[in-house]
């Protein structure tokens, strides 16, 4: 992700070394858009999406 510009890492030069992540402004607004969405998705499908998982298992 921080490859993909949505999350960066800041160094610390420390014993020791330690590093902090953070969103980037475009990691804000995929957390914000199209993650909130696919939250919103599997709230109202994950029983039918369970419900799948069960049937493949158990044939």
């Amino acid at each position: 992700m921080t490859g993909n510009g949505l999350i960066e890492r800041r160094f610390f030069p420390e014993a020791p070394p330690r590093g902090d992540y953070a969103l980037t402004d475009p990691g804000h607004s995929f957390t914000d858009g199209p993650m909130r969405a696919l939250g919103a998705w599997v709230t109202e499908h994950g029983d039918e999406l369970f419900e799948a998982q069960e049937r493949l298992t158990a044939s």
